[in-house]
C-alpha cells in the first residue's frame, strides 16, 4: 500500500513540475509608435568596414522587416495602418518585388503572428563586401501570439543586396531583399544533380 501510494504522489509531482514548465514567451519591446517609423535607410560606406558589421545590420534590417509585417499583418482591419505601413514594407525590397514580402505577410496571417524576434544567423559564404553581389544569410525567426507565447521557431534564409548609391561627396549602401526562402540555405555552391 505504501508503495502504491508513493508512486501515486510521484506521478502527481511530476505531472506538477510538468505543467508548471515556463513555455517561451516574447520579452522584447514591442511599440507600434516606433516600428511604424522604420525606414529603410542608407548607410555610409565607412560603416560597412567588416563582415560582422554587415551581420549587424543584417539582422537589423531583418528585426524591422519582420516587425513591419507583423504590424501589418496583425492591423487587417485598419486600412490606414496598412496604407501607412504598405510602402515601408517596399522600401526594403527592389522596385517592383511583390511576391516575397507577400510571402512574408501570408505567413504570419496564417499563424495569428503579433510578436517576431530573429536569431541564431549565419551567413554561408564568407567573401568580401562587394557592391551589388547578392549575399546569403540563415536565420531563426521565432512567430509569438498576441498574448506572447510561442507560435513557432523556424529555419530561413534570405538573400539580400547592398546597392551603392553614390551622393555628393559621399557613398551609401542601401539594403534590399531580393529573396526569402523556408529553411537553410547550404553552405556549398554546387547545385544538386542527380546521382548515379
Amino acid at each position: 500500500m505504501k508503495i502504491k501510494s508513493f508512486l501515486v504522489a510521484l506521478v502527481g509531482l511530476i505531472f506538477i513540475v510538468w505543467s508548471c514548465k515556463k513555455e517561451p514567451t516574447y520579452q522584447g519591446v514591442h511599440d507600434p509608435e516606433v516600428i511604424k517609423n522604420y525606414r529603410n535607410l542608407s548607410t555610409p560606406v565607412s560603416r560597412m568596414d567588416s563582415l560582422s558589421t554587415v551581420g549587424f545590420i543584417t539582422k537589423q534590417k531583418l528585426t524591422e522587416l519582420y516587425e513591419l509585417s507583423s504590424l501589418y499583418s496583425s492591423n487587417s482591419n485598419d486600412s490606414l495602418m496598412r496604407e501607412i505601413l504598405f510602402p515601408q514594407i517596399q522600401s526594403y525590397f527592389l522596385e517592383k518585388d511583390t511576391l516575397n514580402w507577400k510571402k512574408i505577410i501570408r505567413e504570419m496571417d496564417s499563424l495569428n503572428v503579433y510578436f517576431v524576434e530573429i536569431g541564431k544567423m549565419d551567413f554561408p559564404q564568407s567573401d568580401s563586401l562587394v557592391a551589388d553581389s547578392v549575399r546569403k544569410v540563415n536565420y531563426h525567426v521565432r512567430y509569438f501570439s498576441k498574448d506572447r507565447k510561442l507560435i513557432d521557431s523556424l529555419p530561413k534564409s534570405a538573400e539580400f543586396i547592398l546597392k551603392k548609391e553614390p551622393k555628393k561627396f559621399k557613398h551609401e549602401f542601401v539594403f534590399y531583399f531580393t529573396n526569402f526562402k523556408g529553411g537553410f540555405t547550404p553552405n556549398d555552391t554546387i547545385s544538386s544533380g542527380v546521382t548515379r
